[in-house]
């Protein structure tokens, strides 16, 4: 990345610095991917329903948060969920919207360093992926089975968390290989800025009010070859999630520049 011009070379890249330094972390055959005893079931739905009371108000009277396309979340199948990565608890943002529903979510390995933060992450059904090979082999195997039984995971195919990104990003194809593995079924969810209006316009000044979309449920189509169904879904929900965010953010991306990773003062194109 280039820091002074504000260019990436590989926007799925981990560059954006929070300032912690997490410990080195090592999971090994015996460390439990998916938690899914009775007492870790107990205080998963007891901090996420505080969670998503005590977020209800920076989302309200901070970030000016709008939810659209929550109707689709009804009678919601066992699937992959699939978001933008573009604000630091963007993470919070969505469990509370899907609140009651649960979701386990995958995070780097070395969000297991952060001490407390760490335990919170997993309380909240975070999910390390693996870096050694043989743990990476592991998750492989069981994320799909997980997904069979009835559970719902959220992915970041964009894999950086880039604050405020202007656009789409290019998405991994991880989340379609394990949801064409399991029940073929993706939610695509677009988080979108806005420029703030009203009372918005003193809480959030400079940066932009937040919106979480929810789009239609995208099933994947079996066309006799794994690779290129998987290909198929990976383009089909970018292109969905692009062309909804270039629609209805009021920032985005255009004729083929961008000159800083983040939210820049009073920029706002339409």
């Amino acid at each position: 990345m280039d820091r002074k011009n504000g260019n990436i070379s590989n926007e799925n890249e981990h560059v954006y610095d929070l300032g912690w330094r997490p410990k080195k972390v090592k999971l090994g055959p015996g460390y439990k991917l998916y938690q899914k005893g009775i007492w870790y079931k107990m205080i998963h739905r007891f901090f996420l329903f505080w969670g998503t009371i005590v977020f209800f108000f920076p989302k309200v009277f901070c970030w000016g948060m709008k939810v659209k396309g929550k109707k689709y979340l009804k009678n919601l199948p066992p699937c992959v969920v699939v978001s933008n990565h573009v604000y630091p608890v963007d993470l919070m943002i969505i469990l509370s919207e899907f609140y009651p529903k649960s979701l386990y979510v995958t995070v780097l390995q070395s969000n297991l360093g952060l001490g407390l933060l760490s335990i919170l992450i997993r309380i909240y059904g975070g999910v390390p992926i693996p870096e050694e090979t043989p743990d990476f082999i592991r998750f492989y195997k069981e994320t799909p089975e997980i997904i069979k039984k009835g559970h719902r995971i959220l992915f970041y195919p964009e894999a950086a968390m880039i604050p405020y990104c202007d656009h789409i990003r290019p998405l991994l194809p991880g989340a379609f290989i394990f949801a064409h593995q399991s029940t073929k079924w993706v939610v695509p969810t677009v988080i979108t800025f806005h420029k703030p209006k009203g009372f918005y316009r003193l809480v959030r000044k400079n940066k932009p009010c937040i919106h979480y979309n929810i789009l239609r449920p995208y099933y994947i189509k079996d066309l006799g070859d794994s690779k290129a169904s998987v290909e198929k879904a990976q383009k089909d929900v970018e292109k969905i999630m692009s062309d909804y965010f270039i629609k209805n953010s009021d920032y985005y991306y255009i004729n083929g520049k961008r000159n800083k990773v983040s939210m820049p003062d009073n920029r706002f194109v339409k």
